[in-house]
Formats: structure tokens, sequence, C-alpha cells
């Protein structure tokens, strides 16, 4: 694949660039950038004035639903669906079925996801069958290509357990990515305990459920030499504030978030919207005031989205037999800079960090330069371009959504990996 991408702006925070500028594309790799006095033959031109090229977005958080459960999504459709969405990377989290507990899930996944365009990265169980009763075999797991240990939807409860792991994850140096909610504080609940659950006549899920964990976690991750604890999914104001002491306290501790805790609140539940049913659950305004600002200093590195695709006649069994969890991936860049960069929250080059640079980093992956002799893992977006997010033409095989009909401005307008380039359809 050969490729003259002209009049292009290229921003890169690790590269310095941020400059309007040509980009010459020869079989797959970045063989110039600037004036290209020799085209080679079998080059296709384009301009692309008023577009961005930014290093390749990567979702730290997604369910490609392989193995198992392939009516949802599969590898294929996670892929387009991520590509569409201007995303070139993910990391799957293992709550399949059956889970990601072994090298040989590990090693079908990476085979059958090899020549697809996204760069699909695989999460391991923390416990065996994700059941919090006994460690996985970390280290052989890693040995099959794992770059992450985690029983996503579930956490690792038993705190003599969750210190095991991290000390066996600090000999690979990979990060124990937790899912944290005390059960047993959730007791059942489907959305925020507050004045909504109580109107609704639901179980509520108290803030306390998620934020005991992260506590508790912190000081298991201090007692733990050289090991690294990521927080998931943030979805409460207190949680950032236990985010940001531990890392003034000089720990290795990181934490994601996602869209829909930064821009929805527990009002979307009402009418008892399915679409707004996710675990951990959309919080109050006030949360979402804490966590913008995290998102602003610094103390959140990730934004991801917790891509979790679900069939609409799962999601249509009525709000307590409704599964949780929404699709991401096709609006995360318009969300995020709606809500993030035109707000003045973060600029354009810090919210590539969180989205591009921060991920890479956490999971100890090559990072990704836009730089003369690198291979082209490339985002192309059309920063000034408005548009309404439209369900139907999303590349999932699933439709779950509480966005579907947002006007947001940055659209995806390409993806460009492995020699291959995608265009968005949204």
């Amino acid at each position: 694949m050969n490729l003259l991408l002209k009049n292009i702006k290229i921003v890169s925070p690790e590269d310095g660039i941020d400059t309007v500028t040509d980009l010459l594309i020869v079989n797959g790799i970045i063989s110039k950038i600037g004036n290209v006095k020799r085209i080679p033959k079998n080059t296709e031109e384009m301009n692309m004035k008023g577009k961005t090229a930014v290093p390749g977005i990567f979702d730290m958080h997604v369910h490609f639903r392989y193995p198992g459960q392939t009516h949802k999504e599969d590898l294929y459709s996670g892929s387009m669906s991520a590509a569409n969405g201007g995303v070139t990377g993910v990391l799957c989290m293992p709550n399949t079925d059956p889970p990601i507990d072994s090298a040989l899930i590990i090693q079908d996944i990476r085979l059958k996801s090899a020549d697809l365009i996204t760069d699909v990265e695989v999460s391991a169980c923390a416990t065996e069958k994700r059941e919090g009763k006994k460690l996985s075999q970390i280290l052989s797991l890693s040995e099959a290509g794992a770059v992450a240990f985690t029983d996503d939807g579930s956490p690792v409860s038993n705190p003599e357990i969750f210190r095991r792991v991290l000390e066996y994850t600090s000999q690979v140096s990979c990060p124990v990515i937790q899912h944290c909610e005390d059960m047993r504080l959730s007791n059942g609940g489907v959305i925020n305990e507050g004045l909504i659950s109580t109107a609704m006549g639901v179980k509520g899920i108290p803030e306390i459920s998620e934020t005991s964990v992260i506590a508790r976690d912190i000081m298991i991750a201090g007692f733990v030499k050289n090991s690294h604890y990521h927080i998931q999914h943030i979805s409460c104001g207190k949680s950032v504030s236990l985010l940001r002491d531990a890392k003034k306290n000089g720990m290795n501790v990181t934490g994601e978030v996602c869209p829909h805790h930064f821009i929805l609140t527990e009002q979307e539940c009402l009418n008892y919207n399915v679409n707004a049913k996710m675990n951990p659950p959309l919080r109050t305004s006030d949360d979402v005031e804490m966590i913008l600002e995290g998102i602003k200093d610094g103390t959140i590195d990730v934004i991801c989205t917790d891509h979790a695709p679900h069939s609409e006649y799962e999601k249509n069994q009525g709000f307590y037999d409704a599964p949780f969890g929404i699709t991401g991936l096709e609006t995360l860049v318009g969300l995020s800079y709606t809500y993030l960069v035109n707000t003045g929250i973060i600029s354009f080059s810090e919210f590539i960090n969180k989205v591009s640079v921060s991920p890479r980093k956490i999971l100890n992956l090559n990072s990704i330069r836009i730089k003369e002799g690198e291979p082209a893992n490339i985002s192309v977006v059309s920063e000034k371009t408005k548009w309404k997010i439209n369900k139907n033409k999303f590349m999932s095989k699933s439709r779950n959504t509480p966005f579907d009909g947002f006007e947001v401005q940055c659209k995806p307008y390409c993806v460009i990996n492995k020699g291959k380039i995608h265009f968005t359809r949204l």
C-alpha cells in the first residue's frame, strides 16, 4: 500500500509534531514527512486538507465476545467496529465463555486476529474461571501473549489472592486491572443508589461498593513492590480522589474512565432505559464534575469505552434482567472531543495522550510514532466536522447505545494500519 497524504495536519505528542505537511507511506511504512520530491509508482494521492493524523487510537477496555458469545460480537466485527470508530488497537477483556484463562485460548485469539486491520491485544483472567478462588497460571499466560490480568466483570475480592496476583504480575511487568466492586455492598443493585433508584423502585448500587475496593487495593498495591494497579471504568468522584492521593504518594497506580461516566448521569435511567443500564452505574452530576476534574488535572490516565455489545433481544428483557453495558468504539472520538476538547477540559494533544500514548505505556506495548521509518499506525479524524451519531451506521453486531442521535464534533475519517486502510461509514 503506497499513499501520499497531502496537506494533512499531524499531531503526535511523543514526536513533538503539530504541523500541516505531506505524509508518504510506502508498503505500510512512513517513508517521508514533508515535501515529497519523488513519488513511487502506484501511489495513491489524497488531499487531506482539514484532516488530522494522530498515532493510532487504542481502546484498552473492549469486549469482543470471543470465544462463546459471538452472537453479540466477534473478532472480525469488533475489529471493523474499532476501525469504523477511528481505533487501530484494542485490549480484549477475558469474561468470555469459556473465560480466557488458558494459553491455548490466547494463542487462538492472536492467530485469528493477526490479519485484521486492528491490533487485538488480550488480557487474561487473574484467577481461574474468574471465580476469585485460585490464581490463574499468570507466568505461562504472559508467555502466551497476555499483556494484562483482570477478572473484569468480577472483582478479585479475596485480599490474599489479590496480593498474590500483584506479586506474580510484577514478575512479568503486567498491570493488574481491577473491576472495583464489592458485590456484597452492591447486593443485586442495577443503578446508582440514590433518589432515582428510590423513585424507580429498584435496588441501587452505592458508591461505597466501588470506593471501598479501591481503597483496599491501593493499600495492598503499596505493600507489593514493583506492582502496577490499574482501576477500571471509574464512576465515582471519590474514586478519583483516592487515585489522586495514591499518585501523590508515588505509587504505580493508574486509572481509566469511559465517556458515559463523564457525560451522562443516573437521570438517564428514568423510564427504565435499558441502554443506560451499565456496571458501574451512571452516577450523579457531582460525580461527573469530579471525574472531569480528574481528567483535567491528569489524575485519570486513560479514556476508553468498555465496549460491551449485547443483542437487542437481550437488552429488551426488562430492566432487571437486561445485561449491563453499552457499545462504545464508534462513539469514542466524537463524544470525547465534544465533551472534553471543545469544552476546554483538555487540549487535543492531551486527548491523544489519553487514547493513544498512555494506554500503550500502561500495557508495556510499543509506542506508536509518526516518524520516518516507522510502520504507519495512524488514525485520521476531521476535527471540524459536526455529525450526528446514528447507531444504524455502526459496524458492531450490536446497537446498544444511549448516544443515538447525539450531535457531536470531530468525525473519524479513516485508519491506516498493517498496510491497510479503512474509511469510516459513520
